[in-house]
């Protein structure tokens, strides 16, 4: 926990607010990312029962992180879902570039997918725990959401049977370790479109998760890195000049 106050402390000392960010295109995305209007309400109210949920989910170790205490809905509604500002930050993002296909690296209870799916021709998730993957399924059953592909499985199993099939955002939110973060963006590297982007989730978790960030931005391949504190971003859109910035959103 020190270490993650510490690590804030210097990150907000870098960090720059959103308004002074001078680069047109990463400008326009911030201000699409901060829209009031990307809020959906069935979404809130779908996230809202999920917090009410008191039936029982088996845990499975498949990283850092991915356990919880009680193993109920309601404690991994409160405990691991993404808030809902950042899910519509996400949405944004996708609505910014235009996503035609997405992939998640991490379903969870669904509700970040869903908030894609709402800005994105198609998604498709992955999700470890088939317990938490059948529950996220009753969420967009209940919204009427038809445009998410649910794949269940160890990332490293699953990632390889994807078809060539080029994402314009590859969200990854599981696992948590260093090593894997890593390695799972040079799987996909590939399926990346000319313009698109990966988000990084929980960059700053742990020192592990912090090293392989550092060792991440520091790679030629990237154009535009931001960090965002609680997940980061990467692209190597060849439009872009090569940029870093911590920003406060």
């Amino acid at each position: 926990m020190m270490h993650r106050v510490a690590n804030w402390l210097v990150w907000r000392q870098n960090a720059i607010s959103w308004r002074s960010v001078h680069s047109p295109w990463l400008f326009s995305m911030l201000q699409t990312m901060r829209s009031p209007f990307l809020r959906e309400a069935t979404i809130e109210e779908a996230r809202k029962e999920l917090h009410a949920d008191r039936n029982a989910i088996d845990s499975l170790d498949l990283g850092a992180g991915s356990q919880w205490p009680s193993g109920t809905v309601a404690d991994i509604a409160r405990s691991a879902l993404k808030r809902p500002r950042h899910a519509q930050a996400i949405a944004g993002l996708c609505k910014h570039l235009g996503t035609n296909q997405a992939l998640e690296l991490g379903t969870c209870l669904g509700l970040t997918t869903a908030y894609i799916s709402k800005n994105a021709s198609a998604v498709t998730t992955i999700e470890g725990n088939p317990a938490l993957e059948k529950r996220a399924r009753l969420v967009w059953k209940q919204l009427n959401i038809t445009n998410i592909k649910s794949l269940t499985g160890n990332f490293d199993d699953v990632i390889p049977t994807l078809n060539s099939q080029q994402y314009d955002v590859i969200f990854i939110d599981g696992n948590h370790r260093g090593a894997a973060l890593k390695r799972y963006i040079d799987l996909l590297f590939p399926q990346l479109s000319e313009y698109g982007v990966i988000i990084c989730d929980d960059i700053h978790w742990s020192a592990d998760m912090e090293q392989a960030w550092e060792e991440l931005i520091s790679e030629q391949r990237w154009t535009l890195k931001v960090d965002f504190y609680e997940w980061g971003l990467l692209t190597a859109n060849p439009r872009l000049a090569p940029e870093f910035h911590c920003i406060r959103f």
